[in-house]
Formats: structure tokens, C-alpha cells, sequence
């Protein structure tokens, strides 16, 4: 199942929270496009995961994510997620430095840091190639997270967007 690019909300008990603020939205990065002189287009999508957390056995869960897996309602992650399209788009179209993060999996995502409420926040996401020359960034997850920023090894947003766009294929890897 693909993350969907349109939210409307989520009904948690007697409460519903508007998620219409985590539509699907184009941004561009300049001057990167496959033809000189383009830019290169990329189409936002946001998994679910950026407003919730995975349900615990047991726990009530108010959503299935894009792999099937049960999910609750963060408050947490849901006020971050208000802000969280106008920050990425930021990010897209100044063509920001980004990094290569490594879960505990051995899984490599790419991740950039923003600041929310005093709080550093990782969003994880990865570029997938699309048919009309263009790129889809998915927003995979957004967590608050201490990072040692002297560490990391940063590269421009766009360096990973035009190698899927050029190898037509997921950003980074995934088998």
C-alpha cells in the first residue's frame, strides 16, 4: 500500500484532529533539474507515522499505516506536524544540507533536523523515482531526537533527489 497523498482526520474517542495541514504538496529545487537550467520537481507525501506512534499489543489504535501496521494517536507528533510542510518545503527549496542516518536495522534513511518547541526533531524520508521525470520525497517518520551534529557527514538535499532521479531508483537503497 502506497502513503496516501490526502488526509482529512483522525478520530481518537470523542476527539477529531484535522490532518488536512499533511496534504501532498510540490516543491522544486532550483537550477537541479534533469535538463540544465530545470528545476527538479518533487511531489510530498507523509506517512502516517509523523502523527503517530505504533500501537503496543494490547493498546487501542485509531489507523493502519502504508505497510498494514497498527498505529496510535500522538499528540506530540501531531502539533510537530503542523509546522512540518512549511519547514520541509523550506529545506526543498533552499536545497538544504542533509544527512545519511543508519537505523538500528542496519537500515539507511536520510534525515535532516529541525527545530520545534526547543526540541530537535529527525525526520526520516527517502526519494522514489516517478514517470514523469520528476521525484516523490516521502516523509517516512519525524521523532525527537538528540543528534551530535560534529558526526555527521552532510551532503545537499538535492545530490540524493538527482541520483534517484538519474538512477531511477528508491534513495537511498532498499533491498
Amino acid at each position: 500500500m502506497a502513503i496516501p497523498s490526502t488526509y482529512f482526520r483522525i478520530e481518537v474517542g470523542s476527539d477529531r484532529h484535522d490532518l488536512s495541514h499533511l496534504n501532498a504538496f510540490l516543491a522544486s529545487i532550483p537550477g537541479k533539474g534533469l535538463d540544465p537550467g530545470t528545476d527538479l520537481m518533487m511531489m510530498v507525501v507523509f506517512s502516517c507515522h509523523v502523527f503517530t506512534v505504533r500501537a503496543k499489543h494490547g493498546q487501542d489504535h485509531h489507523m493502519l499505516d502504508h505497510h498494514g501496521i497498527r498505529r496510535a494517536f500522538d499528540p506530540d507528533r501531531y502539533e510537530m506536524s503542523k509546522q512540518l510542510c512549511e519547514k520541509i518545503r523550506d529545506r526543498v527549496e533552499s536545497n538544504s544540507l542533509t544527512h545519511v542516518s543508519r537505523s538500528f536495522g542496519g537500515v539507511e534513511n536520510l534525515i535532516f533536523v529541525e527545530m520545534a518547541d526547543g526540541r530537535t526533531w529527525s525526520i526520516v524520508y527517502c526519494f522514489e523515482p516517478d514517470d514523469t521525470n520528476d521525484v516523490r520525497m516521502e516523509v517516512l517518520s519525524a521523532y525527537p531526537k538528540v543528534i551530535d551534529e560534529r558526526k555527521m557527514s552532510r551532503k545537499q538535499l538535492s545530490y540524493f533527489a538527482r541520483k534517484c532521479l538519474f538512477e531511477k531508483r528508491r534513495v537511498p537503497w532498499k533491498d
